[in-house]
């Protein structure tokens, strides 16, 4: 195993979107794309469903096939006769598309109430991620350069519905249209990704992956057409965004803070001095709220929540489920403010007292006191597992940090606004090249000399009394997963923030 990080959350979302027809996971555990492009079959059912007055508003508009030689018969029959039913859906306008994106996202979620999603046209970014199917180099959706398939028992055959030359569109198997699930998927299970018809994305008027009536080279991924009416040539098809996560069937044993706890908890430094080996976790934190801070103020916690909101690709998941779904009880607790993480030190100590009916001291960790227990018993090295390189012997990367960020580029402590850019040009996938993207859970990656989890990365942490944070987050650069860095912190509640706690006893 590369690190050690939970699946539950990808298994969890993949059972459930398994039940939502025609769709296949493009990244990760919160985006989906419908396998094929809208039939004429479930354009008919979102029509039949909805008022006339609305279902008269979103008709195709099959006169248009009339701008195509010998095609008049299909103005007639392509939309209504049952023969077209798996046909792809042509005539309609950017704003017939998202009519039928909104109308699914309301079945959707009264069909699953226990999850959240919302369904809309994909960006032109996220079409062309999705057509290429994981070979970021691909020129077509089937990752070579030839129109026709290069070996096997099919080879020879065409893999898309396009014009091979002026007056010839039969040899790929189809005079205009082809039902939606001719020629075979791309790598994602998406079928006809190029070619069959031009398909919308969120940015009005833009069409990709060209159509029936388009030579090879519109077939191009990077391609893209301008078309702002409805057209025979143009259909879509849909991303599905899950914004709340469904809730396990199973419920997890509940944490309880016995002797069991605390002895694998702490990580003894030496005869005064232990730390904690992991982050506090939401779940942790969970337990102080309950017995302490019951008078918290809603509205300020979903205020503090929604900092998620808008600081990389897709946060919404995060800013619904992060601080309270059973997937993310592993996770470490973020958006932190410094008299919170007072009180949770004070329930801390009163759990241990009763426990062992001793008194001892829970704090958050001085600088001096993060350092030693970072070093892991090794303080020649710059980093906590013992060495002055960030990669193991087989290439992987030992903590969880930014490693798109050069050492020189000009994102410096939390400015929201210099991270949103960076990680809207930088935001690749969920596990990302060291693993995660954005918050591992606290066990993840490797223990140093200690048994103590992620000193570097992951999640920069709060010290006793300091304007500056240590280890680095998830979204810092190298420099500041070293032990020796400190990274400015102006004690705001962030989403690259949290701590983790020191427990001091008295000298024998």
């Amino acid at each position: 195993m590369r690190y050690i990080f939970t699946a539950i959350l990808f298994c969890i979302v993949l059972a459930s979107l398994a039940q939502i027809p025609n769709c296949e996971p493009i990244r990760g555990e919160y985006l989906y794309m419908s396998k094929t492009e809208v039939s004429n079959r479930f354009y008919h059912e979102f029509l039949s469903s909805i008022s006339e007055e609305d279902s008269l508003n979103n008709l195709p508009q099959s006169k248009m096939w009339g701008i195509h030689k010998y095609c008049e018969p299909q103005i007639k029959y392509y939309f209504r006769h049952p023969a077209y039913s798996d046909y792809p859906l042509v005539n309609v306008t950017h704003e017939n598309a998202k009519a039928y994106c909104n109308w699914l996202t309301k079945r959707l979620n009264q069909s699953f109430p226990n999850q959240k999603v919302l369904v809309r046209l994909p960006t032109e970014k996220e079409w062309e991620f999705a057509a290429r199917g994981g070979n970021q180099f691909a020129v077509y959706p089937w990752g070579t350069q030839s129109m026709r398939v290069e070996k096997g028992k099919n080879k020879g055959k065409f893999q898309a519905n396009f014009v091979l030359r002026k007056g010839n569109t039969m040899m790929d198997g189809a005079t205009i249209t082809a039902p939606v699930t001719s020629y075979w998927t791309n790598p994602y299970g998406l079928y006809c990704m190029s070619g069959n018809v031009s398909e919308m994305v969120a940015e009005k008027g833009i069409v990709k992956g060209g159509s029936w009536n388009n030579r090879a080279d519109w077939l191009q991924i990077e391609k893209k057409q301008y078309v702002y009416s409805a057209s025979p040539e143009v259909g879509f098809r849909y991303v599905v965004e899950i914004i709340q996560l469904p809730q396990p069937k199973k419920k997890s044993k509940p944490l309880v803070l016995n002797k069991k706890f605390f002895r694998k908890y702490f990580a003894e430094i030496n005869d005064t001095l232990s730390v904690g080996k992991y982050e506090v976790t939401n779940e942790l934190f969970e337990l102080c709220k309950k017995d302490y801070m019951k008078a918290l103020e809603i509205e300020d916690e979903l205020k503090r929540e929604s900092i998620w909101d808008g600081v990389f690709p897709y946060s919404q998941v995060w800013a619904t489920n992060y601080s309270t779904h059973p997937n993310f009880y592993n996770h470490p607790k973020v958006n932190t403010e410094v008299w919170e993480t007072e009180i949770f030190c004070e329930f801390i100590k009163k759990k241990y007292f009763e426990v062992f009916s001793e008194k001892v001291e829970i704090r958050l960790p001085t600088e001096q006191e993060w350092k030693l227990a970072a070093r892991g018993g090794s303080p020649e090295f710059i980093y906590p597992w013992g060495g002055n390189y960030l990669r193991n012997s087989k290439g992987n990367y030992l903590a969880n940090f930014n490693p798109k960020m050069s050492e020189d580029e000009n994102v410096h402590g939390y400015d929201t606004l210099s991270l949103n850019n960076f990680f809207h040009s930088h935001f690749t996938d969920l596990h990302d090249y060291d693993g995660e993207a954005v918050i591992a859970p606290v066990n993840s990656y490797f223990p140093n000399g200690y048994g103590i989890y992620n000193m570097a990365g992951n999640i920069a942490e709060i010290l006793l009394d300091s304007n500056f944070t240590k280890g680095g987050s998830w979204k810092s650069k190298s420099y500041f997963l070293q032990i020796g860095s400190k990274e400015k912190w102006d004690k705001k509640a962030n989403p690259f923030t949290g701590f983790r706690i020191v427990m001091v006893k008295k000298k024998p």
